[in-house]
Order: structure tokens, then sequence, then C-alpha cells
């Protein structure tokens, strides 16, 4: 039997790769991975950090955009991105220790998660402190996507 050709070109087959978003699966085990790799390979001066601070958020959340587009960059640096956006998409009760691997996976995943919520923290406390969040929100699960989400959706009374 010979074999089917496909009608596509092979400009087409990349043009339509391109176009085509690719759907990923964030597991726990893939979350883990990716922020292992930006570990490695960050600068130990962290000079790109000095050089592009988060500003404080304002209250007003005023700056909000602003705020937004700094602290991306900065867990983007460490390789935290898909924690704070992406971690409850499959997993919306968070992930737990059966989630990974081993247990020394488990915990390094606890510890990058207390990353992300200390650098979401440190420049939003002003809302956070003031009371303006929202009421579900609880400040002991230490959750970086939960408390993003929840600066993400709150707006002044």
């Amino acid at each position: 039997m010979a074999p089917v050709r496909s009608s596509l070109t092979i400009a087409e087959v990349e043009v339509k790769q391109l176009i085509t978003p690719k759907m990923t699966k964030y597991t726990a085990e893939y979350m883990l991975a990716q922020v292992e790799d930006k570990i490695d390979s960050t600068d130990p001066t962290l000079e790109a950090l000095k050089l592009y601070p988060i500003p404080e958020l304002r209250t007003d959340v005023s700056n909000y955009g602003q705020w937004e587009h700094a602290l991306a960059f900065h867990l983007r640096y460490y390789g935290l991105m898909d924690l704070v956006y992406y971690m409850k998409n499959e997993y919306p009760a968070g992930f737990g220790c059966d989630d990974f691997n081993t247990a020394v996976h488990w915990h390094r995943w606890q510890h990058h998660c207390l990353h992300a919520y200390s650098i979401i923290y440190s420049q939003a406390a002003n809302v956070i402190e003031e009371g303006c969040l929202l009421f579900n929100w609880s400040p002991t699960d230490h959750c970086p996507h939960d408390l993003f989400k929840t600066i993400q959706e709150y707006s002044p009374l």
C-alpha cells in the first residue's frame, strides 16, 4: 500500500504549527521542572531584578498594569510564572504530595510556592494589610495563585 501524502506543503505545515496553540498540561511535575530549569540559570547577582523593580501596588490599584507587568518579569525570571498563573487549571484544590514523584519534589514545590507568594506579597502589602482584598481569601494558605487571583479581581469599594 502506498503512503498517504498530505495535501499541505512544508511551508503550510510550519505556519500551522506557529499559529496552532500548543496545549500544555500543567502537571505538578511539569511545573516543578519549569522552576528547577530557571533556578540553575539565574544571575547570582540578581542584577536584572535590581534594574526592574516591582512598584508597590497602590490601594486604589491605579498602577495595577505597571505592577503586574513588573511582577510577571520577576516571576518569569525565577521560572515561577506557570506556578502562579496556571497551577490550579489541572488541580483546582491545589497540588498534594501524591501529585509528585517523590517527597523531595513535593518539598521543593512548597518552597517555590512560598517564594512566589513572597514576591507577590512584597509589593502588594498595602492592599493586603489594609484589608482591601476579598473576604474569601485566607492569608494562611500561602498559595501564590490564590493571592494573585484575589488581587487581580480586587476593585476598590
